[in-house]
């Protein structure tokens, strides 16, 4: 069954997330984040920001990667 989320829904990570590179942010599964982009095309994932990210910029989540919180 496929899920659709929608820009401002709150979700949960279901995977930890490694920091980028180095001096980056990481999150553990389980952080909880709040849909800020849509996929805009096959291959593409949601954008999402994480809460207690400092940088505030969105990671790119495929619908696998999190659950609805």
């Amino acid at each position: 069954m496929s899920t659709t989320y929608t820009i401002g829904q709150r979700v949960r990570t279901a995977i930890d997330l490694a920091p980028g590179w180095e001096g980056a942010w990481g999150a553990p599964a389980g952080t909880l984040g709040t849909v800020t982009g849509l996929p805009v095309g096959q291959g593409c994932g949601y954008g999402v920001v994480l809460d207690g990210d400092p940088d505030r910029l969105p990671v790119a989540l495929d619908p696998h990667e999190f659950t609805g919180a």
